[in-house]
């Protein structure tokens, strides 16, 4: 019970905060890569403010910089890395980056909630199945497809959850990347 009540606000906000901190620290590590959509802006310079999707090759286009590779760089690497570049042309730029969508992998199948979701760093696909809210009841939880593209190449990873779980061996699960395909089967008895 809170004996002042000017300190509940203060409580709710602190509360607030420590809910988020752990989401807030891994946007802040977040590497950017393709298909993540940036909100690009300078302040005082709203002709250069852009919104845009880090191309499949790593890059952006932005005015004054031409095509800049974004790829593997957090979101203060961004903005640092942009502010030192404008200095060419701004006078102290004031660069701000948000990420307005993450990259994506879909889950399909027998799980209860399918879906797109966004791609945290590390990323297994146990985690992922937690994120589509557990299986059915009928899926085939030893035979799940990881699908990607590899270098041009389509490639198939078969995920033994199941035995992952039971055995507490996390070191089978696999490591998801950006537009991967997490598909469950439906069992077969």
């Amino acid at each position: 019970m809170l004996t002042h009540p000017r300190k509940a606000p203060f409580v709710v906000l602190l509360w607030f905060v420590l809910a988020l901190s752990p989401f807030l620290a891994w946007a802040q590590d977040y590497a950017l890569g393709p298909d993540d959509v940036l909100k690009i802006t300078v302040y005082r310079e709203e002709e250069l403010e852009r919104e845009v999707r880090v191309g499949t090759n790593g890059n952006i286009s932005f005015p004054l910089l031409g095509e800049v590779k974004v790829e593997g760089l957090t979101v203060s690497g961004l903005e640092q890395d942009f502010t030192s570049r404008l200095k060419k042309y701004i006078k102290h730029p004031q660069v701000t980056v948000f990420i307005k969508e993450y990259a994506t992998i879909s889950i399909t199948g027998q799980v209860v909630q399918p879906g797109s979701f966004p791609l945290k760093d590390e990323m297994g696909v146990l985690e992922a199945i937690g994120l589509a809210k557990g299986f059915t009841k009928i899926a085939g939880q030893n035979n799940v497809k990881v699908m990607r593209i590899e270098n041009g190449e389509k490639k198939t990873i078969i995920v033994r959850v199941a035995d992952i779980s039971k055995k507490g061996d996390k070191s089978k699960d696999v490591p998801l990347k950006r537009g991967d395909i997490v598909y469950v089967p439906e069992s077969l008895f």
